[in-house]
């Protein structure tokens, strides 16, 4: 059995680690457990636990303080980190400290589970090759300590036993999804893999970093051979399981493959916004005048209202290809305003349940399918890309225009005087419909002007206005009916229907009562 100690200032979470696992069936025995980080120094020394489960952030001394310690005394001991933050910057931190899987409370238990099962597997191999290695240590583990590594003298015998002697270094990161099922016997698989395609002589180094997967190279990588590599895993793998790479730049000096590492490992925490090549690569920072280089302002944030309009219109029209430009643009527009996937996620799951609420009641008999759309929404917080959400999110969207009749195939001067007559009251501009039904505006309104006799702006000024005088005849105020057909102005109103009709709105609210009494 293999020792754990549970470090975490929450006695729930402590007691709960000791119960909901069942230690004995993986080959773990819980030896003791900490409150704070300082506790779990002093029980260490005498403990020596093969495996420590802490808490990052902890009183007094967090965790990541506790792994520093740790790794400046030479110890070895596994670790994994909980959090209840998702926090890109510890995770990048603990990566560095060279920690077995980072996870966020509350702890799912299959998940947890399989850290241990991977944990449990690197003891039992560290355990045959025997602590006192006699042997020389393996290129992608001096790799590893190289780069993972907190101790300073340990990066440095490290790069000296290496002895490369490499024209030019780069760092390589891979990342997969998989089933759950399929997870840890893949990791071992596809880092053997990897090990047969190459050796020393060609000039790559596969190796474990973190969570990814790493490889070394001498042969520099650019987006075709990044994406060779990741189409050549493709064609090795499950079905089920994708494939995301990121390479950093090149380096000629083996002391500074951390800056190359490092870069690689920014853009593969940025995976959410790759493309649907799914790989990301940076620029050699040799090519680049620092002082040229300007810093990029962030977009405001979108807001829900305004996207959800846009994209209801595109669905009300029944073009998906409004649609997906609609989606493309919103991605593009949180991506330039700073947005996190999770926020991202968040933004785009309320606007596309804005945009559908809308529909049942322009479109009779949608709301089965308006349902069945919306039921999507959970499944697009899993989505591992922008691409792969805006791909989930209109693969719903064509099932729910396929089940109101499909795509319309009128002319496009018929839906938009058609959707002018149902959305009058909305704060319609040419723009706008220029963007959903994907025209120039000035091209637009010469073709509406030649197929209606009139300017976009004068023939919606008619359908409201023709709308105002069957409310006004009901017996309505002038104020509310002007608010109804889309004047936030009731002036501007009033000198609009006197222009059209040539009676102010309330003396035709008054004839037109006299004619209903006569």
């Amino acid at each position: 059995m293999f020792k754990v100690m549970i470090v975490d200032d929450e006695p729930a979470i402590r007691e709960g680690l000791k119960t909901i696992i069942d230690w004995d069936r993986i080959g773990f025995e819980v030896v003791d457990a900490a409150a704070n980080g300082r506790e779990a120094l002093q029980k260490f020394e005498r403990i020596q636990p093969d495996l420590m489960i802490m808490d990052i952030r902890m009183p007094g001394m967090n965790g990541l303080e506790v792994i520093e310690q740790l790794r400046r005394n030479h110890s070895r001991t596994h670790v994994l980190i909980l959090s209840g933050h998702a926090d890109f910057e510890y995770a990048r931190r603990a990566l560095g400290y060279g920690v077995d899987g980072y996870l966020l409370k509350p702890v799912d238990e299959v998940e947890m589970e399989q850290e241990l099962l991977r944990v449990h597997e690197s003891l039992e191999q560290e355990q045959h090759r025997g602590e006192q290695r006699q042997q020389p240590v393996p290129a992608h583990e001096l790799v590893e300590q190289m780069l993972l590594s907190s101790s300073g003298k340990e990066q440095e015998r490290a790069q000296q036993a290496l002895s490369l002697g490499w024209s030019s270094y780069q760092v390589l990161l891979l990342e997969y999804h998989a089933s759950r099922g399929d997870h840890l016997d893949s990791w071992g698989t596809y880092l053997e893999q990897l090990h047969s395609w190459w050796n020393m002589e060609q000039r790559h180094i596969a190796f474990r970093a973190g969570s990814y997967i790493g490889i070394l190279t001498g042969r520099p990588y650019g987006e075709r051979e990044l994406s060779e590599l990741r189409d050549r895993l493709l064609d090795h793998s499950a079905s089920s399981e994708l494939w995301y790479a990121a390479a950093g730049s090149v380096v000629d000096e083996l002391e500074h493959l951390h800056d190359s590492y490092a870069e690689a490992l920014d853009l593969l925490e940025q995976r959410f916004w790759f493309g649907t090549n799914g790989i990301a690569w940076s620029v050699n920072k040799l090519y680049h005048n620092e002082s040229e280089q300007v810093e990029q302002e962030l977009l405001p944030s979108p807001q829900a209202n305004e996207w959800a309009d846009r994209l209801y219109y595109a669905v009300d029209i029944r073009s998906l290809e409004a649609a997906e430009r609609v989606l493309s643009e919103l991605m593009s527009v949180c991506h330039l305003a700073g947005l996190v996937e999770r926020d991202t996620k968040s933004l785009s799951s309320h606007v596309l349940s804005l945009a559908l609420s809308r529909l049942p009641g322009s479109v009779a008999g949608s709301g089965p399918a308006v349902q069945a759309c919306l039921a999507l929404i959970p499944e697009l917080y899993s989505a591992p890309t922008a691409a792969s959400m805006i791909d989930l999110m209109l693969r719903g969207l064509e099932e729910l225009l396929q089940s109101i009749n499909g795509v319309s195939h009128e002319s496009v001067m018929k839906q938009m005087t058609d959707f002018i007559r149902r959305h009058y009251s909305d704060n319609l501009k040419l723009e706008l419909l220029a963007e959903v039904f994907n025209y120039n505006s000035a091209y637009l309104g010469k073709m509406f002007k030649t197929y209606t006799g009139e300017s976009f702006n004068h023939f919606l000024d008619g359908v409201r206005l023709d709308r105002a005088k069957e409310l006004l005849a009901q017996g309505m105020k002038v104020h509310k009916v002007a608010s109804m057909v889309g004047y936030a102005n009731v002036d501007y109103f009033h000198s609009k229907f006197k222009k059209y009709t040539g009676i102010s709105p309330s003396a035709y609210r008054e004839q037109m009562g006299d004619g209903q009494q006569h």
